[in-house]
């Protein structure tokens, strides 16, 4: 049977029935949001699962089904958390867990080299790229950057785009424009800043 290691008053009810039947131990919550609450818990193979669940107000129907699909999509072509399930009944999607910091923190952080940050930025131009050949727009690749996460692997770092709630297959994707213009147009963001204070000749 699955292990509450917290107080159970502030779970949603089929959280706590999902854990049982999963025999998943809760670790802690992670995020909260209009539609949804994501929580991080373990398998009894020890092994970290993130577990995003539909809230009963969420504003937007069907989310879990919708973020399901989109993510379960770009998973084809490498892109985003590898999806592990989806209980339909209970709207709760499991995922890979990410570990890392989001792009804003990491890109700011002074210790990264213009190669590192570089070899991120490219790597991230070629993940929207990738999502507009496959028809894909993620629609949230602006603003703050912070469904962007930078993973450590061995001695290099990976940027990993997470959140494909609002992703959609209908609309004209726009994953490279949006990005480019946050990262390089953005007169007033830091992030745009602290690139072109790097030069011009890597981009």
């Amino acid at each position: 049977m699955g292990k509450l290691n917290q107080s159970t008053e502030f779970l949603p009810f089929q959280l706590i029935v999902f854990l049982q039947e999963k025999n998943l131990t809760l670790v802690k919550p992670l995020a909260k949001g209009w539609s949804s609450w994501i929580y991080l818990v373990k398998n009894k193979k020890n092994q970290e699962i993130v577990l995003k669940v539909e809230r009963s107000d969420s504003p937007r129907n069907q989310m879990c089904l919708r973020e399901f699909e989109n993510l379960k999509l770009a998973n084809t072509i490498g892109i985003g958390p590898k999806v592990i399930g989806l209980d339909l009944e209970k709207k709760i999607i499991q995922m890979e867990y990410i570990s890392g910091v989001t792009f804003d923190v990491w890109i700011l952080d002074e210790k990264h080299s213009k190669k590192e940050i570089q070899e991120v930025v490219e790597k991230l131009l070629k993940q929207a790229q990738a999502l507009d050949t496959l028809k894909l727009d993620h629609g949230q690749l602006g603003g703050k950057a912070r469904n962007i996460i930078v993973q450590k692997k061995g001695k290099k770092f990976a940027p990993i785009i997470i959140d494909f709630e609002k992703a959609s297959t209908k609309r004209k994707t726009h994953n490279l424009n949006q990005l480019k213009a946050f990262l390089f147009q953005n007169p007033k963001g830091a992030i745009a800043k602290k690139i072109k204070e790097l030069g011009d000749d890597w981009y």
